[in-house]
């Protein structure tokens, strides 16, 4: 009696964890792997015995028998719960019925197994027939692996990916002119990389985001944060890698119907402050969601074939009122859809197939002051089709080959696409497309990968290689031009006057722009890697990587103008158990990181671009209003709607080309020492469980320091400032003295020479000629970006009753660069931001970055009331973003433009030529985040029909904080005229948001 109950409670199985941190050892992208050992009770390993591992609801099943050291292993297997049983001459049978495996890691176990009839007194029971895993020591990835749907059961998350990467400890929210977009240790939006089932989704025209695919469409999403190895590549930020839900032998299906109500939302605080303010009158900001799903699962033909379906109804809906009383709503109610085969050809071979259609248009309505109204379209998605085929060819080598397909709609129209765009002096687009860009194209990706795994014991150790090849062909084609082919800006000149002079004080000017660009453009991106998880003894582990990465991109006449070598990214990683007992790892990590160059850069840059910018004086509006803001305002209010153009009085003041329209010659636009942009990264951390101590019994704790610097960055830059220079540097007569090429924009890196060979049709005196410009001579400084991190963490696993997980992040970033984007003015033009683009624009640029947050601290958990209640809560504490002063270069020596409010100096005076300088960062800082969610999910009794039927209601920022997320940072309007709103609250928190919702699945 005494030995049955022992047996009883050592056998309880342990639960999939919601949230756990990742693995390193056999990281792959769709599958994860089971390794054990098989001991007696007295410790010792035991061989010879047959361990049958099976897939919970599959036919999938694989046999081994252990060897000497007890061990056996079921490599790149579905994730998902497993069924384990041990059996052998002169032992006791023991089956675990839920044994869980995470995407991408490995689930080391310990399992003990009794001899029969080895017990014959209560002296000599012990706890036999039960499995355990302490510290994962082949861990060196930093991040949370997340199973979705329990995830969502018991904490409050937004319905998104996003919601997903923020559990993670230094993720922080990106910029809101991004989307709802994240940054990753410190690293810009515009540099994570996305994988569904094996298959990049990323948007590759400039790396911000990428498909939009819904929340129960996926099962396990694995987000890294740092630390991954080498057959993770095209990042310099964060990995986020995950795997779609599929189906068993088993019939299982659900639906689900959720709506965030307007009515039960709460209001923010308006950021306008009066007359001239150029901000929102946010307490007008509606919002209103609502999106139900239907999927259903199981056998096609049992035990061989299995299917999911998935469709998601969505309906969003958004409204603004800006200060001009324009009202604008936004309606998004396309579907998705989409769903996977899995094929089981035998035991050993399995091919999956995955379709998703998220293709969806978005669609703007604008209803004017004067009664007039027009509709926008964003356009956005496309369809993605993956075919993938693992292989364990022996218990020794698995062999995987994928394909895929994407496409992704880039383009924006609307009803008024024919009239010019107009801009008043309070920022408000006030005719024409309210985009101001419009835009046809579309992306298209192929993508080619095949992986190994081979297993190699007693060679020094035992060995996990690791290799593979990849390869994305990426194809875009883009039209863009403003809306009606211009685009009209009205400034009010300050007190001083602006432009230097050109323009009289307290007067009404515009600034005509032209932009036309458009043609197809391909970009091939191909990889190899080997990876080593090395266990040299038993308790050290090594990981030893290289990744060799190269990047093409074509011109718009399809000739390569900018191709890097296979740059070398080594892995280092190891683990090293502290006592030997596997409950405290030591771990430490060195990686380099390369991402490729947007396909944005082969739009903007190696394409027939047309841009132009001119400054006008003006005599008068649209013919009959008076040139003044006075009467800029009474002809947009005057109804039949009038046009509002301006009569431009004479040439301009001021005409600046900064692309000239043409196709450049290719070897004009590439510094040819140009290399690739990539990150170095640092990682040191200790682990440890906790045994033995019963009030914190299963508990993890864990620190690590991580410290990434950006090595190289690629950035454009306009040679026109410095041209005249490098003339007199190397005697060339001003009389021939030419220029780049038309537009004298270069790819180079920064704080490096130049070496180009410049257009023969621009600079005939050095036709065919290559020469290097010193950096001397360039006169910007080298791009850098440091972060520096010490990660907290103490985590409680779910045991069916309660969880916690909470985090504490001190960091800093600090640099001259944020990323591919740059959030200061929300430029999404990755790898051609105007960070580098003119010298004088780099003085004071470096600074606390954007994305830096000093101190960060989250917290999360649940707990199951009743066996048929569960609450639970998501907190964060988050110190705020600096700020510096953003307006025009106040000098007349030629580095840089007067004309554009972009550099690092502001006039706060308003006379002529008063700027000062106001580094990044430096002059003032916004307000702490806060935030507090909660939820209540009740599973109502059933028992005519099978299945759970659950009521929920989650409550996000229950105390309705208002903290500022975003403030002012341009401190003038115009060249000398000072902006009334610098330092004023630009952006609130969402306001209190009530989501309730209602579940059913079988």
């Amino acid at each position: 009696m005494l030995a049955s109950i022992a047996l009883v409670a050592a056998a309880a199985p342990a639960v999939i964890l919601a949230v756990a941190p990742t693995a390193a050892s056999a990281q792959d992208f769709t599958t994860g792997t089971i390794e054990g050992t098989v001991l007696n009770t007295s410790g010792q390993p035991v061989s010879g015995v047959t361990v049958t591992v099976s897939q919970n609801g599959r036919s999938l099943t694989r046999s081994f028998t252990t060897g000497a050291s007890g061990e056996f292993r079921a490599s790149q297997i579905p994730v998902g719960s497993y069924t384990v049983t041990i059996s052998g001459a002169g032992y006791e049978s023991y089956t675990d019925a839920n044994v869980p495996v995470t995407l991408g890691s490995t689930a080391d176990f310990d399992f003990v197994i009794r001899a029969v009839g080895a017990a014959t007194s209560v002296d000599e029971i012990v706890v036999v027939g039960t499995r355990s895993s302490a510290v994962d020591f082949n861990r060196t990835t930093t991040g949370v692996t997340v199973n979705v749907q329990e995830t969502f059961d018991r904490i409050p998350t937004a319905r998104n990916l996003a919601a997903i990467q923020l559990l993670a400890p230094t993720t922080t929210q990106g910029d809101a002119a991004f989307g709802n977009e994240i940054s990753i240790s410190g690293s810009s939006v515009g540099e994570n990389v996305y994988y569904l089932n094996g298959f990049n989704i990323t948007n590759f025209r400039n790396f911000v985001g990428g498909n939009t695919v819904p929340f129960e469409f996926y099962d396990q999403v694995d987000v890294k944060t740092g630390g991954f190895q080498a057959e993770f590549g095209r990042s310099t930020g964060g990995a986020v890698i995950a795997v779609s839900r599929s189906g068993g032998d088993q019939f299982e299906g659900g639906f689900n119907y959720y709506i965030e109500p307007e009515d039960l939302r709460g209001e923010v605080p308006d950021t306008y402050v009066g007359p001239g303010s150029s901000l929102g009158l946010d307490s007008l900001d509606t919002a209103q969601r609502q999106d139900a799903n239907v999927w259903l699962s199981g056998p096609i033909w049992r035990d061989h074939a299995y299917f999911f379906g998935f469709y998601n109804w969505r309906d969003i809906e958004t409204g603004s009122t800006d200060t001009a009383g324009t009202v604008q709503t936004g309606v998004r109610d396309d579907p998705f859809y989409g769903g996977k085969l899995d094929l089981l050809l035998n035991q050993d071979h399995r091919l999956e197939i995955t379709y998703f259609s998220d293709d969806q248009t978005q669609v703007i309505n604008q209803r004017f002051s004067n009664g007039d109204s027009s509709n926008t379209f964003n356009f956005d998605g496309g369809e993605t089709t993956i075919v993938k085929y693992t292989g364990n060819l022996t218990d020794w080598f698995t062999l995987s080959a994928l394909y895929g397909e994407g496409s992704f709609n880039q383009t924006v129209s609307g009803d008024l696409d024919g009239e010019i765009s107009i801009v008043d002096t309070a920022l408000n687009i006030v005719r024409g497309n309210p985009a101001l860009l419009i835009s046809q194209g579309e992306d298209e990706r192929t993508m080619y990968r095949i992986d190994g795994d081979l297993y190699v014991n007693g060679l020094f150790g035992d060995h996990h290689f690791r290799f593979g090849y990849d390869r994305e062909d990426l194809a875009s084609s883009a039209v863009s031009l403003y809306s009606g082919g211009r685009y009209y800006r009205y400034y009010l000149a300050g007190s001083g006057g602006a432009l230097g002079g050109r323009i009289a004080p307290n007067t009404v000017y515009v600034r005509d722009r032209n932009y036309q660009s458009g043609g197809a453009y391909e970009t091939e991106q191909e990889a190899f890697y080997v990876q080593d998880a090395w266990d040299v003894t038993d308790r050290l582990s090594l990981q030893l990587g290289l990744r060799a990465e190269k990047f093409s991109n074509f011109n718009a006449a399809g000739e390569v103008f900018v191709e890097t070598d296979f740059d070398i990214s080594p892995r280092l990683g190891m683990t090293y158990d502290v006592f030997g007992d596997r409950t405290t790892s030591l771990r430490a990590f060195y990686g380099r990181y390369y991402i490729p160059i947007a396909a944005n850069t082969n739009i903007r840059m190696a394409g027939n671009e047309l841009f132009t910018q001119d400054f006008y004086n003006i005599s008068n509006i649209a013919g009959s209003y008076p040139a003044t803001v006075a009467g800029l305002n009474a002809c947009l209010a005057a109804s039949p709607r009038n046009n509002c153009l301006p009569t431009l009085s004479g040439a301009p003041v001021l005409a600046e080309v900064l692309s000239p329209g043409v196709v450049p010659e290719s070897q004009s636009l590439v510094s040819e020492n140009l290399e690739a942009q990539y990150q170095d990264e640092f990682i040191v951390g200790v682990q440890h469980e906790v045994t033995n101590f019963a009030p914190l019994d299963g508990w993890n704790f864990s620190a690590t320091y991580i410290y990434r610097d950006l090595k190289s960055v690629m950035e454009d830059f306009d040679t026109n400032y410095i041209i005249e220079n490098y003339c007199d540097f190397a005697g060339i007569a001003a009389a021939v003295c030419g220029s780049i090429n038309g537009a004298g924009y270069v790819l180079l890196n920064p704080g490096k020479d130049l070496i180009i060979t410049p257009d023969s049709s621009t600079f005939p005196a050095l036709a065919g000629q290559t020469i290097t410009i010193p950096a001397s001579i360039l006169d910007i400084p080298e791009a850098t970006r440091t972060y520096r991190a010490l990660e907290l963490v103490a985590e409680r696993p779910w045991d069916g009753l309660w969880s916690l997980r909470a985090s504490a992040v001190f960091a800093e970033s600090k640099g001259n660069i944020e990323g591919g984007v740059k959030s200061d003015n929300g430029q999404s033009d990755t790898g051609l931001t105007q960070d580098f683009d003119e010298p004088g624009w780099t003085d004071g640029s470096y600074g606390f970055l954007p994305n830096h947050r000093g101190q960060t601290f989250k917290i999360f958990g649940s707990w199951a009331v009743t066996e048929d209640v569960t609450v639970g809560f998501n907190a964060i504490l988050q110190s705020p973003r600096k700020y510096g002063c953003i307006g025009s270069y106040p000098f007349s020596d030629g580095r840089a433009s007067r004309s554009t409010i972009t550099a690092w100096y502001c006039n706060r005076t308003g006379a002529p030529g008063a700027g000062v300088l106001t580094p990044r960062g430096s002059q003032f800082e916004g307000e702490w985040f806060k935030n507090v969610d909660v939820s209540l999910a009740w599973n109502l009794p059933m028992s005519a029909v099978p299945g759970r039927l659950q009521l929920r209601a989650d409550v996000f920022n229950v105390f309705d904080f208002e903290s500022a997320t975003d403030f002012v940072e341009t401190g003038e309007l115009s060249t000398d005229s000072s902006n009334p709103d610098y330092q004023r609250i630009s952006a609130y928190q969402t306001p209190r948001t009530v989501r309730v919702g209602v579940s059913y699945r079988f």
